[in-house]
């Protein structure tokens, strides 16, 4: 006889002698067997809910499915997007786009009355969120006229592509505007992020 079955047997003798050790090995088993029905009813329980989800959405789609309107709300959808991606940008490269962006404040300011304007490129990122679009900055400094703060910002509003201040900063004591304006381009070939000072 092998080393477990002769335990097996020292047990099996001893569990019909002693009714201490019986109760004891019914109750272990009582509790496992609890244990495992409960961890059981958690694995049928998240199967069920996965399951419901999934027969939701199945629901939903089909819904979606017999609706008569569908080819007109995709139609309305394609053409806001087609409206939204007008306010893009678009540049090939990323010096393109800094170049397009830094033509733009210069057109802006160029009638404005603005002393010793200097424009700077500034950082190119990766929107994370919406893959295939840029966020291009460029930096403006000049000094002012009274006047020319409100009108640079109102020409930035009404420009027919978008434009965003980041930053406005503006000094009273000597008339110095520093402005950081964003822009995003779409159709820039993937490249890593740059950023200048």
């Amino acid at each position: 006889m092998n080393a477990l079955a002769e335990a097996f047997a020292r047990l099996r003798a001893e569990l019909a002698v002693n009714a201490r050790l019986r109760a004891g090995a019914w109750a272990v088993a009582a509790i496992l067997a609890v244990y495992g029905l409960l961890v059981q009813s958690d694995r049928v329980e998240a199967a069920h809910t996965i399951y419901m989800g999934d027969a939701d959405r199945l629901d939903r789609a089909r819904d979606l499915l017999t609706r008569a309107d569908l080819p007109t709300l995709l139609e309305a959808e394609r053409e806001r997007g087609a409206t939204l991606t007008e306010r893009f940008w678009h540049a090939e490269t990323q010096g393109l786009a800094q170049a397009q962006l830094q033509a733009a404040l210069s057109e802006i300011v160029t009638d404005l009355e603005f002393r010793s304007p200097r424009i700077q490129s500034g950082a190119i990122i990766p929107v994370d969120y919406a893959p295939g679009l840029w966020r291009v900055q460029a930096q403006f400094n000049g000094i002012y006229e009274p006047g020319a703060e409100l009108q640079v910002l109102h020409a930035l509003a009404t420009h027919p592509k978008k434009l965003v201040v980041d930053r406005l900063d503006l000094r009273s004591r000597d008339r110095r505007m520093t402005l950081l304006v964003s822009a995003w381009f779409a159709g820039i070939e993937d490249a890593e992020p740059t950023s200048r000072s």
